[in-house]
């Protein structure tokens, strides 16, 4: 009987165990709604990436990260062709964060792609002679 019982914790134990392994071990997936992140690094007068490319409907958050000095994006929220006028193509969580720029820190826009189309961003602080340069492209694709 004591064998029995022994056998019985020993195994309840390592069922326990098993299932805190598989529980924590493995990564957490994110969140169905969770934005889909893009790094952007800004240095003199160049973005890398220069084209970046995201599906309509899709969340996306845009990392912006100062190589060398002060830089941050401004976006067009409507797409090339289009006048300003009505709902825009990207729609920012944070439409003040749009230009935003403080030094020390990486710049962090959060935009939801309404509507295909080409979409312009640049340099949002002036970096030198070289700053009307400093751009790139979002291409929303339906």
């Amino acid at each position: 009987m004591v064998k029995k019982v022994a056998v019985s914790a020993t195994l309840a134990a390592c069922f326990s165990m098993a299932t805190c392994w598989i529980a924590f071990a493995r990564p957490a997936a994110a969140p169905a709604d969770a934005p889909r992140v893009i790094e952007i690094s800004a240095k003199k007068y160049d973005f890398a990436p220069t084209e970046i490319h995201v599906k309509m409907g899709e969340r996306v958050e845009l990392k912006v990260h100062s190589v060398d000095e002060t830089h941050g994006v401004k976006l067009t929220l409507y797409p090339e062709g289009a006048k300003a006028k009505g709902d825009p193509g990207l729609v920012l969580d944070q439409p003040a964060d749009n230009g935003k720029v403080s030094k020390g820190n990486d710049q962090v826009i959060d935009f939801t792609a309404q509507q295909p189309g080409t979409y312009d961003f640049v340099c949002a602080k002036f970096c030198g002679f070289g700053h009307d340069r400093m751009k790139g492209k979002i291409i929303v694709e339906p």
